[in-house]
């Protein structure tokens, strides 16, 4: 059994062989890390991230759904459920599942677009699978790589100042940011928040004054 002095002996001789000490350089990732906390250039850092996850978000999402999935629906799924589907546009059970038409010069005609005909098998899976889930899948991809790069984190100590005055901790630009995808994991987010003031706060906001990815999304479509 060793003493204690010759334990730290052994170990003083260990980290001489192992540790190398000397003067540490500045990386370009830690230039790089400083001005994104700096605020003469941290904001107009974070103005241009955001503009770009904005940007691809919409593009991605945009793409998914205009580009691919509108043929889909609009083109195949929704002329064959019109089709196939018994009933017509005066039978009560094909406007609930397929499609409630739309009034044109007094007259009932059907939908061109599962967006508007407002059916079970048309709108209720058009929105959630063609709308919905293009926008959350890029908005949580995007999330993922602000978080992976550490960027998020140096948001946070950039607008810490600003939301102090609302009585906000810079973390909360966390749940703010995800509950623009979903506000369930938002919520479960402000659980990084100190206190339950500050948590309380948050959830309000994310209730009433920030979009989900689905409202995103329709908004989207609609606009």
């Amino acid at each position: 059994m060793l003493s204690i002095d010759e334990r730290w002996d052994l170990i003083d001789k260990i980290s001489k062989k192992t540790v190398k000490f000397g003067k540490y350089k500045h990386t370009l990732k830690d230039a790089v890390g400083e001005l994104t906390v700096k605020p003469l250039t941290g904001i107009p850092v974070a103005v241009a991230v955001l503009y770009g996850f904005w940007s691809v978000f919409s593009s991605f999402a945009g793409f998914c759904t205009d580009g691919f999935l509108v043929k889909i629906f609009d083109g195949y799924w929704l002329p064959w459920l019109q089709n196939i589907f018994p009933g017509g546009l005066h039978n009560w059970l094909y406007n609930l599942m397929v499609d409630a038409g739309h009034i044109e010069n007094g007259v009932l005609v059907p939908s061109d677009n599962c967006f508007e005909a407002f059916g079970v098998l048309t709108s209720g899976l058009f929105v959630p699978f063609g709308v919905v889930l293009p926008a959350v899948f890029i908005f949580y991809l995007m999330m993922t790589l602000l978080e992976d790069i550490g960027y998020l984190p140096r948001l946070a100590v950039l607008i810490d100042t600003i939301l102090h005055k609302i009585g906000l901790h810079g973390y909360a630009i966390v749940p703010t940011i995800l509950g623009f995808g979903c506000n369930v994991p938002a919520v479960t987010a402000t659980r990084i928040l100190e206190t339950k003031k500050q948590r309380f706060m948050m959830m309000t906001l994310l209730g009433i004054f920030i979009p989900c990815g689905a409202q995103l999304g329709i908004m989207e479509e609609v606009i």
